[in-house]
Formats: structure tokens, C-alpha cells, sequence
């Protein structure tokens, strides 16, 4: 016994069939999942038809999330000590306070002397034990710069120096800022 030849699907069915295909291969692609929940994935299918021709065009976009490292605070080895090198009074004390509440062991303010007695932009000294923390507050204050201390420091009264392992010059730039006013 013969079979009946088989028909060919229209072509408008084929058309469908295609489409079809096409858009659940886009809906697979939209679909994948991440173990990061920042990525997204976006995906856009187009079919275009003609009576002979059948062109798809598939668009991916993967866009992930900027990458931020945050350093830690260091406090440990720190001793600071805030120099008024810029003359606007209790601008060295107003740091003072600010570093002793995010947790940085402080010693009285002072005002700058010698080289540094009129500064100005900002800088930071360190010695011993106290560059990480200087890394630090040189962060929290916009990234001015750190340096090796002076020997003597350049301080009203370098006697006064004592444990202090992070000395601060507090110039015209950042005198009276709030610390959160810094880093902009």
C-alpha cells in the first residue's frame, strides 16, 4: 500500500515555524539566569520577510556592574596630632574631633611652624608605625599627600611631638572643611 506524498508546508507556514524559533531562541537567551544579580541581559529578536527571503537579526547586550573597592580605615599605629598650618583659627582642633570620632587615637592640636607654618595645600606626615593610618586619613581627606616626618617636625613646639605617629599640616585648601567635604 502507498502512502499519499507528503505536502510541503505553505510557505506562510514555514514563515510562522521560523518565527516561532527565532523568538524562543531570544526568549532562552533573555532568560539565563546569573549567580550575580547585578548582571543584566537584554535581548532583541527582528525578523524581516519578504516573499523569498527571510533574514533574523539577534542582538545581546550584557552590561555588569562597576566593580568598588572599598579600603578599610586603619587607625591601628596611629598617634595624631592636627597642625593649623593655613591660620584660621580651631580649624586644626574641628579635625581633631572629627578623626577622634571615627575612631583615631588624638593628641591636642598644635599650630605649624618654620617651613610649614603657612601652608598652602595640605600634607600629611608619618613615622614608625603610623604610615597605614596616614594612608588612611590622606584618603578621608581627598588624597593629599603623605611623607616621612621631619626631624624636627616643623610644629610650634617640637618637643610636644611625643608618640605622635601621624602629624597633620593643615592648610589653607582643607582648613575648616568638614572631613565628608574632603574628599569631593
Amino acid at each position: 500500500m502507498r502512502r499519499p506524498p507528503a505536502r510541503r508546508p505553505s510557505f506562510a507556514r514555514r514563515l510562522a515555524l521560523v518565527g516561532v524559533t527565532v523568538g524562543l531562541v531570544a526568549l532562552g537567551v533573555a532568560c539565563q539566569s546569573s549567580e550575580d544579580d547585578a548582571l543584566v541581559t537584554t535581548t532583541a529578536a527582528t525578523t524581516t520577510t519578504s516573499t523569498s527571503t527571510t533574514t533574523t537579526t539577534s542582538t545581546t547586550t550584557t552590561t555588569l556592574p562597576p566593580t568598588t573597592t572599598t579600603e578599610p580605615i586603619v587607625t591601628a599605629g596611629a598617634i595624631v596630632k592636627v597642625a593649623n598650618a593655613s591660620g584660621m583659627d580651631g580649624a586644626a582642633g574641628k579635625l581633631t574631633m572629627e578623626l577622634a570620632a571615627l575612631g583615631f587615637p588624638v593628641v591636642d592640636a598644635t599650630n605649624a611652624a618654620g617651613p610649614d607654618g603657612d601652608l598652602e595645600v595640605s600634607k600629611i606626615y608619618w613615622r614608625g608605625e603610623g604610615q597605614e593610618a596616614a594612608r588612611s586619613i590622606s584618603r578621608l581627606m581627598g588624597g593629599i599627600d603623605i611623607h616621612p616626618m621631619t626631624n624636627p617636625p616643623w610644629i610650634s613646639q617640637p618637643d610636644a611631638i611625643g608618640d605622635t605617629t601621624v602629624l597633620i599640616m593643615l592648610g589653607h585648601d582643607l582648613a575648616g572643611l568638614d572631613l565628608s567635604a574632603m574628599d569631593d
